[in-house]
């Protein structure tokens, strides 16, 4: 896709997808956001006050309200999700309606209106517990948890609409996501490190630490999205997008000593126990999404430590 496009971003109103809006803003195109306001808010969006851009309150699952939305788009992100395993685990019907039919219901719309490509935002989940290291693309498919699997259910739907209706889906898998976006989210593991240690409290550390996990800081899943966006000629393809991969107990080492570097305090570490429906160890290869697409994941997990350290001493602490 060539020139500025009329792009909708389905959770625009997410860490991730407030973070998408403004950056696709920034370059120029015409965007709109589809956000239930259930894991978001408006607030920092409403504030770049641009004409191009469309704010509108409604459920994935409206199939009304998304002809509407998707009407002369030329291209949808799809991030609009229950991305809490918890939640997932707890409420089983709710996390299928929206993260499984809510999915079918932006590919009927699309089709409806003839919206050419879906970017659909998956997740590292999908693969389970690895059978080899580092993961693939290659790899099966083998979820632990509800998320994982309501995930694997829409990149399946994205390839049959892709063979079936001719629309360029293309399926990146996150890896874990962290660093300040447009706003910030402290609950997955890196904020909530963060978050924790400057609240005065220990990191809690579910088993040994030896567990590690592949970190990507928001601004290149926001790289990787907006590629794939403009590439063309790789609709049904599915990409993994990562960063840096380290252990829990080296994450907490690097944790501690950006919270000292910046605000001279001691921060303490505690295990609990391993947590069920979670690998154990990940890593990606990145060749593919590297070779297609000329991603590189760009700032490393100290950086983005630094980064979120910061951002917390300079605004949350005041309250701002």
């Amino acid at each position: 896709m060539r020139g500025y496009l009329k792009i909708v971003v389905t959770g625009g109103a997410g860490y991730i997808g407030s973070y998408l809006v403004k950056k696709l803003m920034e370059e120029g195109n015409f965007v709109k956001s589809v956000d239930d306001l259930s894991n978001g808010h408006y607030q920092f969006l409403e504030g770049l006050k641009n004409k191009n851009l469309h704010l509108i309150t409604g459920d994935i699952r409206d199939s009304e309200l998304l002809s509407e939305a998707f009407r002369d788009a030329d291209a949808v992100a799809h991030l609009a999700a229950i991305s809490s395993l918890d939640f997932c685990r707890d409420n089983p019907e709710e996390a299928i309606s929206v993260n499984i039919f809510g999915t079918h219901q932006v590919l009927e719309a699309a089709r409806k209106e003839k919206v050419k490509k879906i970017i659909f935002c998956s997740s590292a989940s999908v693969y389970g517990d690895p059978n080899r290291l580092p993961v693939d693309e290659r790899h099966p498919l083998q979820p632990l948890n509800l998320y994982g699997v309501t995930k694997v259910a829409g990149e399946k739907l994205m390839e049959s609409y892709h063979l079936n209706y001719g629309i360029d889906t293309i399926s990146l898998r996150f890896g874990n996501v962290f660093g300040v976006g447009l706003y910030t989210h402290w609950d997955s593991v890196i904020p909530k490190f963060v978050k924790q240690g400057l609240e005065g409290n220990p990191l809690t550390i579910y088993g040994d630490g030896e567990s590690s996990r592949d970190f990507v800081h928001i601004d290149d899943i926001i790289g990787a999205i907006i590629l794939a966006l403009r590439k063309e000629g790789i609709g049904g393809e599915v990409f993994n997008v990562g960063g840096e991969a380290i252990s829990i107990g080296r994450l907490s080492e690097i944790i501690k000593n950006e919270i000292g570097k910046h605000t001279g305090k001691n921060v303490n570490v505690v295990h609990l126990p391993e947590r069920a429906g979670e690998a154990k160890n990940f890593s990606y290869d990145l060749d593919k999404i590297e070779k297609c697409l000329g991603y590189k994941p760009s700032t490393c997990v100290k950086e983005g430590v630094s980064q979120l350290v910061k951002y917390w001493v300079n605004h949350c602490r005041t309250g701002s």
